[in-house]
């Protein structure tokens, strides 16, 4: 029985966000969706006013800002690249299931290549090849309206609502190199991980993860630092200490 409990777990993710933050990005992903659907009713010349890929997206960029299939990039780069491959695929196959499967193909590599990997992508270039007789009419159109101009909204929307909800902030800044002023590395990094071993490790790994290395090694800085709480002493003070320590003299007017 304990083999089958385990085996059974594995299917489901370790942990969920606080229940505040749940509703936060339910409610912030449901009003995004719903802006994005009037505006584009109300400024676009013609339907389709809407591609159904934007709900996926909208869930992305709510729940997982922080993501790097969320960011910004990802999500404009990775609705132009899916709406270009889609169409081509389109107009090149006469083959239903085959047009499909190389729309998909092709714009997961060319997200991948151009750093813009945005999972509801796949559903844009999809919607290129199954969406009916009024999207194939569209050709090459289809890759500005809906699709551009729903991504730019959606972006849009998340650069306000993800900065007014608290401890967010979007687009997810780059970690900053040296924020104590000193060429020695952060002091609480220097006997455990640096982000050097991170990105190793990742190459090693080999295998796709939804976070950012920055992510990771945030995460890993709180769990030493957690960690380090509970073995207090057998840290020394060389051990965190800069050894290049900014100072300044009684003549100093500015230290940069």
């Amino acid at each position: 029985m304990r083999r089958w409990r385990e085996l059974a777990e594995r299917f489901i993710p370790e942990a969920s966000p606080p229940p505040a933050e749940q509703w936060r990005s339910a409610v912030a992903a449901a009003m995004a969706a719903l802006c994005v659907a009037w505006l584009s009713m109300q400024f676009l010349s013609s339907p389709p006013f809407l591609v159904a890929a934007i709900g996926a997206s909208a869930v992305l960029v709510f729940a997982l800002p922080a993501s790097p299939l969320a960011q910004p990039w990802s999500v404009v780069g990775g609705y132009l690249v899916s709406a270009v491959m889609g169409v081509a695929a389109a107009q090149l196959v006469p083959a239903v299931p085959l047009a499909a499967a190389l729309a998909v193909g092709l714009c997961t590599l060319g997200m991948l290549a151009l750093r813009c990997l945005h999972p509801p992508g796949g559903a844009v270039a999809l919607f290129a090849v199954i969406g009916g007789e009024k999207i194939t009419a569209l050709g090459f159109g289809y890759v500005l309206s809906p699709v551009l101009a729903n991504a730019v909204l959606l972006v849009g929307i998340a650069l306000v609502v993800n900065n007014l909800l608290p401890r967010r902030r979007y687009p997810r800044p780059h970690a900053e190199a040296h924020p104590h002023r000193v060429g020695d590395p952060e002091p609480l990094s220097r006997p455990g991980l640096r982000h050097e071993d991170l990105q190793t490790a990742l190459i090693e790994y080999g295998r796709p993860l939804y976070i950012s290395g920055e992510e990771l090694d945030e995460v890993i800085r709180l769990a030493e630092s957690h960690a380090r709480r509970r073995r207090v002493g057998e840290m020394t003070g060389a051990d965190i200490m800069s050894r290049e320590p900014v100072t300044a003299g009684p003549q100093t007017t500015r230290v940069e």
